[in-house]
């Protein structure tokens, strides 16, 4: 499975809900599977994030260019891990960007991500997906979709409560370059979920 991300700079107004619609209805090709419009609360801009089934088909991809959109970049699908409130309308977002370059520090992100920080993240009521991105250059992106603006601190506190695990190098342990929290203008989720 793989991912593309177009960013984009607009601010999220009152016909937000109504431009990320049409934005992602506009969308073709192949192939597609969940997706997502997200506009930053702190600024005027977002991301198209869109999953496609296979590389062909997101490289297949038509993205439509209503003005506002600037520069995609491909992924593949690590995780994509549901949450407690998997099926529920996502109402925020947190997107963490982590630089690549060091294939072994992604790699052990990948592996701390699978056993150590989805397990304390999954009881966490208010989570519905978490989607784990990495780019061809190892750059890595994490993006977790929740019902509630609080419920980001609550997945914080059970992430910091965990102890590293045995085999977890401290030098590895990378914090993100960039933390977008983002509100959902709408989503198509796998579960029927949309806003």
């Amino acid at each position: 499975m793989h991912a593309t991300i177009h960013r984009f700079r607009r601010w999220p107004d009152e016909d937000a809900g109504t431009w990320a619609r049409d934005l992602l209805a506009g969308v073709g090709g192949d192939g597609q599977d969940e997706a997502c419009v997200l506009g930053r609360l702190d600024g005027a801009d977002g991301a198209l994030l869109v999953l496609w089934r296979s590389a062909a088909d997101a490289a297949g991809a038509r993205v439509p260019d209503p003005g506002f959109l600037s520069g995609g970049g491909s992924y593949e699908v690590v995780e994509r891990v549901p949450g407690s409130a998997a099926g529920s309308v996502p109402g925020f977002a947190q997107v963490l960007w982590f630089p690549g370059g060091d294939a072994g520090r992604t790699d052990a992100a990948v592996r701390a991500g699978r056993e150590r920080i989805a397990p304390a993240a999954r009881p966490v009521a208010g989570v519905v997906a978490t989607w784990v991105l990495r780019g061809d250059d190892d750059a890595l992106v994490v993006v977790t979709l929740v019902t509630a603006l609080p419920v980001l601190e609550d997945i914080r506190r059970a992430v910091f409560a965990t102890d590293l695990l045995p085999w977890e190098d401290p030098a590895l342990v990378a914090d993100p370059e960039r933390v977008d929290v983002d509100r959902v203008l709408h989503a198509r989720l796998a579960e029927g979920a949309r806003s």
